[in-house]
C-alpha cells in the first residue's frame, strides 16, 4: 500500500483501496500482485459508472478485487499463463506479444514495481469485473420479460399452459408475436379465448417436445408438435419459415427451452374427412432386384435395378378388382379399371367409364407419372379407387383403397459389383483393385460412395494420374476422400448441408436446382445397391492435403495446390469472376504478423511486379481483391515467372503500428486463409488457441513452384500429437511461421486473436 499510496500518479485508486477491505490485505505479509490504474485512466470511464460505483459500496468493492491476485507475478510470469484468478473470483485474461503486454482491455505501462508484499504493474485503463450470469429464466419469464408476446401469453393463460411451458421440457416454442395476433381477422382472438379446446390445439401447434436452435431447424423437413401435427420447414432466400410464417427472432434461449419468434400464428391442419372407405389391401412390401411378389398376387412384380427414384424398369403388377378382390379375399363392388404399376411409365388409368385411381405417396398427390415422384423405404403409397359422380371422379368419393409400405429397398449387387456393371465407372473400379479397397467396399458394412466417372478421371491433369497410378497410398487415400460410412439416399442427401467421409473430412453438400452437389461436384445418378449407395458424380474430389492438382473447378472449401475457386484451393489458378483461369506466374501464400501504420497495398507493395493479389473472404466463401493488408489474415500475390516474392524480406522495414488492443479476426465455417499473430515461429498448438474449440486442421505453408505450381508442405491435426505421417502432423508438432499463409479449418464461429 505504501509503494501505491506515495505515487502522484494513483491518487484515485489509492483512495478507493483505502476505503476497502483491501487496505489491509495489501499491508499485509502475503504476497499480492496489483495491476494499478493511473489517475489518467479514470478520464475513460464514463460518469454513470463512476457514480453508480460510488453508490454501491459492494460493487466498487468487487473492481477493485478484481485489479488483485495472490502471489507476485513478475512480467516474466505474466508471459507465460492466459488466465490470472483475481481476488474478485473472475479471470483476467492475459495477452503478451512481441513488445506489449495486456490485462483484459488494459496495457501494462510499467511493469515490475517491487515492494516487500508483492508487485505492481501500472496500466492504462480501470479494470471491470465482467457481469455474473443472471439466473435463466423459463419460457413463459422469458417472454414476458420481452414484452413482444402479451397476447401469446393472455392464450396460453386462458388455456391453461402455463405451467406446461414452465415446467421441465425441454420445449421449442415458436412465438408469435402481438402484432402477428393483430394481423387475424377481426374477432378471431376473442372468440378464440372463448372456445378452449381449438384454441389449445393452436397453441400447441406452436410447441415441440426438443429444444430446437436455429441450426437445427435448418436441417429438417419437418418439426412434430404436441398438438400431433407437423410444421413444415423452408428454408429460402429471404429466410426460414415454419408453416407459412418466417422465423424474424431465433434462438432465445430459456432454461426449459428456446424461443424463435415468428409473424404469423400458425393453424394446424384440418383432419382428412372420414370416409365410408374400405380397405381392400394393406401390406408391407421389400422391393428388391428381380422378383417381388405382393401378398396372395398371382403375378410377380419384376424390378431391374433400383435408384432413389424408385424401381426402374419394373413390370408386371396389374391392379384391378379381380386382383384386389384375390390379395384380400373381399368382395369388392369395383368396376374392373385396371392401372399398372410401372414406376418410370407411371399409372396408367382407363378412366372411360368415370372410374379413376388416385396415387398418394406419403400422404401427397404423386405426379402425373408415378416415376418422377421418388419413392425409397419407409414410404407409404397409397392406391384409391373412385367411381365419377357427374362425370369426374374425386378422391373425395373414393370407396375402396389400397395401401402399401415400403419396408426396404434391396439390390444384390454390392458397391463393386454394381460398379462393375457400369461401363463409365471402370477407371474407378480399377482404382479400388490397385489401391486395395476392393474387399472393402464389398463388405457388409454399408457405405455411401461418390464415384467419379471415367470422363471425370480424364479431366484430372496428367500429372495427377500419373502421381495417383504410381502412388497405392496417395490413391488409397484420394478414394477413401469419397467415402461415406452409412447408407445416404436421395432424401438424407438433399436435407445435408455437410457430411463428414471416413476419413472425417467435411464434405460440403448443396442443392443445386434439382440436383445435388458434393464439393461443387454434380451427382448425375444414385444406385441404391446391397450393401449401400452409388452417388456417380462429374469430378474427381481432391483431398486438401494431398498435393495433387485437380481440374480447378471444385469449391466451398477444398484446398489443395494453391487454386482458389470459391473455396478451393488446388494448382494456383483463381477462378472466382475476378481472377482469370490458368494465370501464368508464380503464387505465394504470405501474411503480415503486425499492423503496419500505413496498410495499403499501393505503399506496402509499391516496388513489387505482381499481377494478382486476393483474399479468401470465408463469410462469403469467395475470393476479393485487396486495398488492404491487415494482420492475421492469408493473402495470395501472383508475380511473373523468373521473380519471386518473400513476405519477411518485404515488410521487414514497415513502421509497425503501436496498437491498444491487439487484432483479432472473425473465423467462419469451412476453410479461412489465416496468418500468424506474433513475430516468431511457434506452435499451431499455441498460434491458435484462441479458436482452439473450434478448428480441426491446419494445412501449409505453401512451397512456391515454376508456372503456377507448388505443394503445401504440412497438413496438422488439432486433438493429435507428435509425428502422424509423412507430412502430417500434430499442432504441438506443426510449426507456424510469420509471413506465411495457412488454411485453416473452422467447425464453428470464433474470434481469433
Amino acid at each position: 500500500m505504501n509503494l501505491i499510496g506515495e505515487n502522484g500518479n494513483f491518487t484515485i485508486i489509492s483512495g478507493y483501496f483505502n476505503n476497502s477491505s483491501l487496505n489491509t490485505t495489501l499491508a499485509g505479509d502475503e504476497p499480492h500482485t496489483v495491476f494499478v490504474p493511473k489517475d489518467d485512466a479514470f478520464k475513460n470511464v464514463s460518469e454513470s459508472t463512476l457514480e453508480a460505483l460510488m453508490k454501491d459500496p459492494a460493487a466498487l468493492e468487487q473492481m477493485l478485487l478484481y485489479h488483485v491476485t495472490n502471489g507476485t507475478l513478475m512480467a516474466e510470469n505474466l508471459a507465460n499463463v492466459s488466465n490470472i484468478t483475481t481476488l474478485q473470483g473472475s479471470e483476467l485474461p492475459v495477452n503478451v506479444t512481441d513488445e506489449r503486454t495486456f490485462v483484459g482491455e488494459a496495457e501494462v505501462l510499467q511493469a515490475n514495481l517491487t515492494a516487500d508484499n508483492g508487485v505492481v504493474h501500472v496500466i492504462d485503463a480501470v479494470l471491470i469485473p465482467p457481469k455474473a450470469p443472471s439466473e435463466e429464466k423459463d419460457i413463459i419469464e422469458t417472454a414476458t420479460e420481452d414484452g413482444n408476446f402479451t397476447t401469446l401469453l393472455t392464450a396460453i393463460r386462458a388455456a391453461n399452459l402455463t405451467d406446461t411451458l414452465k415446467g421441465e421440457g425441454p420445449y421449442t416454442v415458436f412465438t408469435p408475436t402481438d402484432e402477428a395476433f393483430n394481423a387475424l381477422p377481426n374477432g378471431t382472438i376473442e372468440s378464440l379465448l372463448n372456445d378452449t379446446d381449438t384454441l389449445t390445439k393452436i397453441l400447441l401447434y406452436h410447441v415441440a417436445s426438443e429444444r430446437l436452435m436455429a441450426e437445427d431447424v435448418v436441417n429438417i423437413t419437418n418439426i412434430k408438435t404436441l398438438q400431433g401435427s407437423d410444421i413444415p420447414v423452408n428454408v429460402t432466400e429471404e429466410g426460414v419459415f415454419v408453416g407459412d410464417a418466417q422465423i424474424i427472432m431465433k434462438d432465445v434461449n430459456a432454461s426449459n427451452g428456446v424461443i424463435h419468434a415468428i409473424d404469423v400464428v400458425l393453424i394446424p391442419p384440418e383432419p382428412a374427412p372420414e370416409q365410408n372407405l374400405t380397405v381392400l389391401y394393406n401390406d408391407t412390401v421389400n422391393l428388391t432386384e428381380e422378383n417381388v411378389k405382393f401378398r396372395n398376387a398371382s403375378l410377380n412384380y419384376t424390378i431391374a435395378n433400383l435408384t432413389d427414384f424408385g424401381a426402374l424398369y419394373a413390370t408386371g403388377l396389374d391392379f384391378n378388382a379381380a386382383l384386389a378382390q384375390n390379395m384380400t379375399g373381399n368382395v369388392t363392388n369395383m368396376t374392373n379399371v385396371p392401372f399398372v404399376f410401372k414406376s418410370i411409365e407411371g399409372v396408367e388409368n382407363n378412366n372411360t367409364t368415370g372410374e379413376m385411381w388416385f396415387v398418394y405417396i406419403n400422404g401427397e398427390p404423386a405426379k402425373e407419372y408415378f416415376g418422377i415422384n421418388p419413392v425409397s423405404y419407409g414410404d407409404k403409397l397409397n392406391f384409391w379407387y373412385t367411381t365419377g359422380k357427374s362425370g369426374e371422379a374425386l378422391i373425395e368419393n373414393a370407396t375402396y383403397v389400397i395401401n402399401i409400405t415400403i419396408a426396404e429397398m434391396m439390390a444384390k449387387d454390392t458397391i463393386i459389383e454394381a460398379a462393375q456393371n457400369q461401363t463409365r465407372l471402370a477407371t474407378f473400379v480399377n482404382a479400388t483393385e490397385t489401391a486395395n479397397l476392393t474387399e472393402t467396399l464389398n463388405g457388409t458394412e454399408p457405405y455411401t460412395v461418390f464415384i467419379p466417372s471415367n470422363e471425370a478421371f480424364n479431366e484430372l491433369p496428367v500429372e495427377t494420374r500419373n502421381k495417383l497410378m504410381n502412388n497405392t497410398t496417395l490413391l488409397r487415400n484420394v478414394l477413401s476422400y469419397h467415402v461415406l460410412s452409412g447408407k445416404y439416399v436421395r432424401k438424407q442427401l438433399a436435407s445435408m448441408n455437410t457430411v463428414n467421409n471416413i476419413q472425417g473430412d467435411a464434405l460440403q453438400i448443396k442443392m443445386v436446382g434439382e440436383n445435388i452437389t458434393i464439393q461443387n461436384a454434380i451427382v448425375t445418378q444414385i444406385i441404391v445397391v446391397n450393401n449401400g449407395v452409388i452417388c456417380i458424380i462429374d469430378k474427381v474430389l481432391i483431398p486438401p492435403d494431398s498435393g495433387l492438382l485437380s481440374d480447378g473447378n471444385q469449391t466451398d472449401g477444398n484446398q489443395t495446390d494453391g487454386n482458389q475457386t470459391d473455396g478451393n484451393q488446388t494448382d494456383g489458378n483463381q477462378t472466382d469472376g475476378n481472377q482469370t483461369e490458368d494465370q501464368a506466374g508464380n503464387w505465394y501464400f504470405f501474411s503480415i504478423p503486425f499492423k503496419a501504420n500505413n496498410t495499403s497495398v499501393d505503399y506496402l507493395l509499391s516496388d513489387v511486379n505482381y499481377t494478382s493479389l486476393i483474399y479468401y473472404n470465408a463469410s462469403t466463401r469467395l475470393f476479393e481483391d485487396v486495398s488492404n493488408i491487415e494482420p492475421l489474415k492469408g493473402y495470395w500475390i501472383n508475380v511473373p515467372n523468373g521473380t519471386e516474392f518473400n513476405a519477411s524480406e518485404q515488410f521487414a522495414s514497415v513502421e509497425k503500428k503501436q496498437v491498444t488492443v491487439p487484432p483479432s479476426l472473425q473465423t467462419y465455417p469451412g476453410w479461412n486463409a489465416l496468418g500468424s499473430p506474433v513475430n516468431e515461429t511457434i506452435s499451431a498448438e499455441i498460434a491458435f488457441t484462441t479458436i482452439d474449440s473450434s478448428y480441426t486442421k491446419i494445412v501449409g505453408p505453401w512451397v512456391s513452384g515454376n508456372n503456377t505450381t507448388g505443394h503445401y508442405q504440412y497438413v496438422g491435426y488439432n486433438g493429435f500429437n507428435g509425428t502422424l505421417g509423412e507430412n502430417q502432423l500434430g499442432t504441438e508438432e506443426f510449426e507456424v511461421k510469420p509471413y506465411e499463409g495457412y488454411w485453416v479449418f473452422v467447425k464453428e464461429e470464433n474470434l481469433y486473436a
